[in-house]
Parts: C-alpha cells; structure tokens; sequence
C-alpha cells in the first residue's frame, strides 16, 4: 500500500529558493565575467550545477511511504529506510519539522519512533494520514498515538 506525501506551498516554495541559490552559487563565476570561461570552464560549471539540481528535484519529487508485508518503507530520493512494524514504539503528531530525519514536504506531519533508527525516529507527511495511522496501528496494536498539540 503506497501512500503519498503532502505537498505545502511554504516548503514547494523552501525548495525552489534552495534550487535557485544553489544555482547561483554554482554559475557566480559565469554571472560575474562570461568572457573568461573556457568551454572546458563552462562544463566545469554547468555539470555540477545539473547535478545538484536534479539530486534536490530528485529529494523533493522522489517522497513515498510504502506499507508491506512487514516493513514500513520510507523513501525521498536517495534515503530509503526500512523500519519492521514490531520496532514502531508510537506515533505523534505535532512533530517539530525543522529537526531530525525528516523526508516530507508538508507541515502537516506525524513522527514515527522505532527503536532501530540511528536517530530513533522519522518525521513524514502522508496525504492520508488517518489511514496511514490505523494501517500502522492494525499491523502493530502496542504502538502508542501520541497528540503534541
């Protein structure tokens, strides 16, 4: 069962101001004297900054939260977790956004504790976040729901 993320016009507009400074930040040298570059210098810009682009599209495009058999699949770009429902300790809601791993894009999010994770939990953003909550809760009843309001 695939559930997708929230999208917030506040972190859509976040991510396209990191992109574009990103860009500049990148191109600065081509923006201050054109003239100096060398083909050869202007690849040297222009690859790194497609790669950075497309790694942070990549991030914002590429979020999904995948129910299976008996796991939890947590995936945004190139972070992938896999999280064993009978490791879920609880859920709250409220979470801070700002702080810890994080692969969402809305301010409407729910924090998942796991005793497994380095960091110990995840902070995501499903569309249907009830349902994401019941279809955790049916798979593992021990799992507390915590409301930080």
């Amino acid at each position: 069962m695939r559930f997708k993320t929230k999208r917030d016009p506040l972190f859509a507009g976040l991510w396209a101001a990191l992109i574009l400074l990103a860009n500049l930040v990148i191109l600065w040298p081509l923006l201050l004297d054109p003239q100096a570059l060398t083909p050869g210098g202007l690849a040297g810009l222009i690859v790194p900054d497609l790669l950075v682009t497309v790694l942070l599209a990549w991030l914002a495009i590429d979020i999904s939260y995948v129910i299976r058999e008996e796991v939890l699949f947590v995936k945004g770009g190139m972070f992938r977790s896999k999280i064993r429902f009978e490791e879920i300790t609880r859920i709250s809601q409220h979470p801070n956004i700002w702080l810890g791993y994080r692969l969402l894009f809305s301010r409407d999010a729910i924090e998942i504790h796991y005793r497994s994770g380095v960091l110990g939990s995840v902070v995501i953003s499903p569309v249907e976040q009830e349902r994401f909550i019941e279809e955790l809760i049916r798979r593992n009843p021990s799992i507390q729901l915590v409301d930080r309001t």
